[in-house]
């Protein structure tokens, strides 16, 4: 029993390591935005299936020792794709469907190991229920989650911070081996004992009781909700704060917790305590969506205890909806199903039938229905009819009631939307203030942050506002090289176009820019890009994968301007970032990087990284002063003393906050925006 425990754990550890770490290795080839996790999960919930489908086959058609046989095989390919090294196998066309790359890219590092491991835990408890290893094969379960917490918690806090990427994969690629001798192990002690000990396979004529078709479809749908929970509280999170991966593994974690402790015994879940708890939740979730925004730790905060009371619920109907032991597979293969289905709705179907993020309100709306549908099988049981009838109008007009308001809720009333589009990298609002007066402006939204805007009257529609008014840290970078003929610029990060207005007709800009979609907006909608007399080049894709991939540029400024909502992608601001800028920069060349965010201070960062690399830095802060002149906070890096000598300048860094403290410079290996928060 040792062994199987130990297997288990193991590959239930390998199983939930590799998430975090693959993901973390591919984001920066993505943009590193919040879909990136969502589809790298429909891959691993999708993966899940054909383990448990693979597994549930096998014993209902195979007997023990062709079981183990088959299985060893599997066991033997999986050492193909180790160690893994996803870096060498990719190559990002950004014409292409990230979506797509992204699972093709996945399949071919990690699809066998990965399928290998999904398959391990209910195969393995098949196989020591079969040979009288265990009476509750449900434990096993358990276990596995067990392992999987442990796998994810220790990945943000030690994992990350303590090795390299290359570092972790090769570790992970030793214990993969280890895992391989422990499953062979097990795959002998089983067919050795089969023939005492196991019955034949099943087959469809024999007594094994049939299970109701309700049963089934709700084993789908609970764990289908609770996924789509799961994920729909993550993309909310890092698309307000920033993708890293301790906000992928905490709502990941808490939703293992729910599984451990749902299915680790009945008596955990209670329907007296958490159905009050879960009309609880319900109420914070739309407090979170309608009302005022709380400060990061409290959202944090909240959405977590939501989530783990609704999956709590999910899960602990689901256990109580368990079925006998010999149909263990074919009851964890529909989970798994249902896992798949809820992952490929918020990452694959969502984008394409929605314009806007309304996974989390649909969410809420299934589990609401879902119990809704469970309390009243249940009042048909418990009390009389005559009874019953009332409280089952009751308790459909309160569901009726609770959808209608998260319906509500997913209703955009904003005035004057002039265009929203939603795909693989967020969701992109053009809107329009002052409508028919001589103030009117358009203006770009991304998620919750807005990313320029522009007058629609000449001649102030040529004019730059907004983050890049006069007197901010880009008109300080622009206007002091002015006077130079042919001057180079480079840009990451397109917007509106607004910041290409200070460039003149002898220059030549080069923007990159990896979502489509904001091209099609800033040459539709807005008009800097058709406006300008300089010579514009617009490089499509991730920036740094395009930078690597060229010569030195020879730019004389360099502006970062790209955004994923509220915060910068975090592999465009780590040191091996600023070094490939810095390659392709003059020697005198400056570095302007927009930093105005709701939740974080990037100055510290920024400071220590500018000492780090020999570099002065400046932060160039602009007061709001009208509808169309926002405050900006603007940095700029530099080896240009005569730059930096400016009086201005020298007054601007004079008022700079001394926040230097305990400020960890980020590199590609480690990241951790939390020291940043304001």
């Amino acid at each position: 029993m040792l062994a199987f425990a130990l297997t288990i754990f193991t590959s239930a550890f390998l199983l939930f390591q590799i998430q975090p770490l693959i993901t973390k290795f591919i984001l920066p080839w993505f943009g590193g935005g919040t879909a990136v996790w969502a589809v790298s999960m429909l891959f691993f919930q999708s993966c899940l299936v054909a383990g448990y489908g693979y597994a549930h086959l096998s014993v209902r058609y195979l007997g023990l020792q062709r079981q183990t046989q088959l299985h060893i095989v599997f066991l033997l390919l999986a050492l193909i794709q180790i160690p893994i090294s996803p870096s060498e196998l990719h190559e990002f066309d950004a014409a292409q469907n990230p979506t797509l790359q992204i699972l093709s890219l996945l399949i071919r590092t990690i699809g066998v190991p990965f399928f290998v491991l999904s398959a391990t835990a209910p195969l393995i408890q098949a196989w020591a229920s079969g040979i009288k290893a265990t009476t509750n094969p449900y434990r096993l379960y358990a276990l596995s989650n067990v392992a999987a917490l442990a796998a994810l918690l220790s990945y943000p806090f030690i994992i990350e911070p303590m090795f390299n990427r290359q570092l972790q994969a090769q570790a992970w690629s030793i214990t993969f081996a280890v895992f391989i001798a422990l499953c062979i192990y097990c795959a002998f002690a089983t067919a050795s004992r089969s023939k005492t000990h196991a019955p034949a396979p099943s087959r469809s004529g024999d007594n094994t009781p049939r299970v109701p078709i309700v049963s089934w479809l709700l084993w789908l749908m609970l764990p289908a909700t609770a996924v789509t929970l799961l994920l729909s509280v993550t993309n909310q999170l890092t698309r307000d704060l920033v993708s890293i991966p301790f906000l992928w593994v905490l709502p990941l974690s808490v939703y293992l917790l729910t599984f451990i402790i749902a299915f680790d015994n009945e008596r955990w879940y209670r329907r007296r305590l958490f159905l009050p708890l879960f009309a609880l939740s319900l109420a914070w979730i739309l407090y979170l969506l309608l009302g005022e925004a709380l400060n990061v730790t409290w959202t944090i905060i909240v959405f977590m205890f939501a989530l783990f009371v609704l999956c709590m619920v999910c899960h602990g109907e689901l256990y109580r909806l368990r079925p006998t032991a010999n149909q263990l597979t074919g009851y964890y293969l529909m989970v798994a199903l249902g896992g798949a289905l809820g992952s490929a709705l918020v990452s694959v179907l969502m984008p394409i039938i929605s314009d806007r993020y309304i996974e989390l309100q649909i969410a809420a709306s299934m589990a609401t229905i879902l119990v809704v549908l469970l309390l009243m099988k249940h009042v048909n049981v418990k009390v009389s009819l005559t009874a019953g009838i009332p409280i089952q109008v009751a308790l459909a007009i309160g569901a009726s009631f609770i959808v209608l308001v998260f319906v509500h809720s997913a209703r955009d009333e904003e005035p004057d939307i002039v265009y929203q589009a939603r795909n693989f990298y967020g969701v992109l609002t053009v809107g329009r203030d002052n409508a028919g007066t001589s103030d009117e402006f358009l203006w770009l939204r991304n998620g919750n942050s807005y990313h320029g805007a522009q007058a629609t009257t000449a001649p102030e529609k040529l004019l730059p506002i907004t983050y890049y008014s006069p007197g901010s840290g880009i008109d300080m970078a622009m206007s002091f090289s002015a006077g130079q003929p042919k001057r180079r610029i480079g840009m990451i990060g397109l917007g509106i176009g607004t910041a290409i207005s200070y460039a003149g007709a002898q220059d030549s800009v080069k923007v990159y820019e990896i979502n489509p979609d904001v091209v099609e907006i800033a040459q539709r909608h807005f008009t800097y890009l058709a406006d300008t007399t300089a010579d514009v080049k617009l490089v499509l894709g991730d920036a740094r994968l395009s930078l690597e991939k060229e010569l030195p540029q020879a730019f004389d400024i360099f502006v970062l301007d790209a955004f994923s909502s509220d915060a910068i992608p975090v592999h465009l601001l780590t040191r091996e970032a600023f070094e490939l800028y810095l390659k392709h920069l003059t020697p005198d060349g400056i570095i302007a990087v927009l930093i105005s965010s709701w939740h974080f201070d990037f100055q510290p960062l920024l400071t220590e990284m500018g000492k780090t690399l020999g570099l002065q830095s400046v932060l160039v802060t602009n007061a709001s002063n009208s509808a169309q002149q926002w405050g900006s906070r603007w940095m700029i890096l530099t080896k240009n003393d005569r730059f930096m000598s400016q009086e201005f300048i020298q007054l601007q860094k004079q008022r700079m906050p001394d926040n230097m403290s305990n400020v960890r410079l980020w590199t590609d290996d480690f990241s951790s925006p939390f020291q940043l928060l304001k």
